[in-house]
């Protein structure tokens, strides 16, 4: 492993939220528990094994790639962006290029699969919106802001605003440091594949259409 490794992050975020609405049984659900409905979220505890590529792109051109493979039984991470490769356990403590490399893997990760972090992210505050203009398309969708506390993880108090549609499919996110009301960035949630049950978005635009962030290379093993 070299002693240097480049680690460009694009931040997102997940949460919680607090709307509900009834399955079938009569379970009651909440509106992060409905998004992950839609995107098959229940086939995610038989999943043992994640790879995919996350790229970013601009004009076209690609900056850079990262290609990942976590066991989730072990915990073990591998990341590979030539040159380097790096290897780690999220379960136990990293040296500098590590905790670098996990950086990334945490950000590319909720690229992927955010629906799963809406149910397990701790330490939020969550405001909900119906009927918002969403920043992108202009259409009038379901929202809802999370706020990090300022204590722990690597995106303390920032701020993320989620827009999505009657059916719970993710459209847009837009992403605030330290929740200012300057807008760090913001995408659109496009290209949905379903993938081993789990449906993910694997292209991400900001609204200029020029930068673009893309998921490829998607194994959901089991």
């Amino acid at each position: 492993m070299k002693k240097t490794i480049a680690i460009a992050l694009l931040a997102i975020g997940i949460y919680s939220c607090k709307n509900t609405a009834k399955t079938n049984d009569n379970v009651i659900l909440s509106t992060t528990e409905q998004i992950a409905q839609t995107a098959g979220m229940e086939n995610w505890d038989a999943i043992k094994e994640v790879k995919f590529t996350f790229s970013v792109g601009k004009m076209g051109q690609t900056l850079y790639a990262r290609n990942w493979t976590w066991n989730r039984t072990t915990g073990d991470v591998t990341l590979i962006a030539p040159p380097d490769t790096v290897r780690y356990n999220i379960n136990k403590p990293k040296d500098t290029i590590q905790t670098s490399a996990d950086r990334a893997f945490v950000n590319d990760i909720y690229w992927l699969i955010p629906e799963l972090k809406f149910m397990s992210d701790k330490g939020t505050r969550i405001i909900e919106k119906t009927g918002a203009l969403a920043p992108i398309s202009k259409d009038s969708l379901d929202m809802f802001t999370i706020i990090y506390s300022n204590d722990g993880g690597y995106t303390p108090g920032d701020a993320y605003d989620v827009y999505y549609d009657q059916e719970h499919n993710l459209r847009e996110w837009v992403y605030r440091q330290q929740n200012d009301t300057v807008i760090g960035m913001m995408t659109t949630f496009e290209k949905f594949e379903t993938i081993n049950g789990i449906k993910v978005a694997t292209d991400h635009r900001t609204p200029d259409r020029m930068t673009r962030i893309h998921l490829t290379n998607i194994e959901f093993n089991k």
